[in-house]
């Protein structure tokens, strides 16, 4: 029976997902990509824009990515050294000065950079970008620290991944972060973009501190989580501390399909300046080991669990619903249902 409700979800919802940073592309830079089954390669042309290209040259099939070359606005196949252009992918070059053939042409994919990510575009039926990214709010404000990066490659589905922000209940049952449910609050629900609101209340052992200390009955976490499609999460807290003080730190995740059953899973970590350097470093270290190790005790999870279209759910699971209701708009097919007897609920705790 449970078999039998397991997703036939696709692996890879229409969206923008992340190819790279933009700190890591100069200039020149040519790298093998592989994005929701597809093997790409994508390359800085000298003009400083970003292109994402088909891998294989359909000359004969050599992998640009490995050991092509940018060559103004074009990139070269490293193999016999047709040349192709940035833009369109037409082959504009054969160095024999051959009669270039039609089917000469490399697959383009559409490509953005924003808030210092490099996006690529992936739709199921090869549709043009439905919805832009915008800015990420507060990523170019200055008094940061630097990032601190994680990455894993993990079995999972997406879509398990992205609906875990709503999925609150689990946190005092899996995570030492706190020992209550955290309350979570509806924010912007906007085309591409959703927003929660969450407040948790920090536990003794997540603080460090030992079991007879009394943390203030009113401390807590207020933590913004924005996702924009269901590959770029953007995670803004402040975080209350004892002694009345508070700081703030953000954490960018992106997360990409690799193929039908591989998820890669990045983050980026950064806390507010203190007015020391080493006290900054130390808190990023914190921080970074905090939220890295909550996502790994998920990831012991989401690599054994399926995915139910039609869970079991208790009204405490409002959140979950709601989420999967915004969610349908990224699938060509095979849309993620919702209970009928949660749905009335999901739209009632907007």
């Amino acid at each position: 029976m449970l078999a039998q409700q397991r997703s036939s979800l696709t692996p890879f919802p229409n969206g923008w997902y992340l190819a790279s940073y933009s700190h890591l592309l100069p200039v020149g830079a040519v790298v093998p990509l592989k994005v929701c089954g597809h093997e790409l390669v994508l390359f800085r042309a000298e003009d400083g824009k970003a292109h994402v290209k088909e891998a294989h040259c359909p000359h004969l099939g050599a992998h640009l990515g490995h050991g092509g070359k940018v060559e103004g606005g074009c990139i070269r196949c490293p193999f016999h050294g047709w040349k192709f252009d940035g833009e369109s992918g037409a082959c504009v070059q054969i160095p024999s000065g051959d009669r270039i053939p039609k089917a000469a042409k490399l697959r383009a994919f559409h490509v953005r950079e924003v808030s210092g990510m490099v996006l690529v575009w992936y739709h199921e039926r090869g549709a043009a970008p439905e919805y832009e990214v915008p800015p990420l709010p507060g990523i170019d404000e200055a008094g940061w620290s630097p990032w601190k990066r994680t990455t894993w490659t993990l079995d999972a589905t997406i879509q398990d991944i992205s609906e875990n922000d709503a999925d609150v209940c689990h946190s005092p049952a899996m995570h030492t972060i706190t020992d209550d449910i955290p309350d979570l609050a509806l924010g912007l629900v906007e085309g591409p973009v959703f927003t929660w609101n969450i407040k948790i209340k920090p536990s003794i052992a997540w603080m460090g501190l030992p079991s007879f200390v009394k943390l203030p009955e009113d401390m807590r976490t207020h933590v913004e989580v924005r996702r924009t499609g269901l590959g770029i999460g953007w995670i803004r807290a402040t975080v209350d501390l004892p002694f009345g003080r508070s700081t703030r730190v953000q954490t960018l995740a992106n997360t990409t399909p690799i193929d039908e059953r591989t998820i890669r899973l990045d983050m980026l970590h950064r806390v507010r300046a203190a007015p020391l350097r080493p006290l900054t470093g130390l808190f990023l270290r914190g921080y970074a080991l905090t939220f890295d190790t909550t996502v790994e005790e998920d990831i012991r999870v989401w690599e054994n669990k399926v995915y139910l279209t039609r869970p079991a759910v208790s009204k405490s699971d409002w959140g979950i619903m709601r989420f999967r209701q915004w969610a349908k708009q990224f699938y060509s097919s095979s849309l993620p249902l919702v209970p009928d007897e949660l749905a009335t609920a999901a739209a009632g705790s907007d």
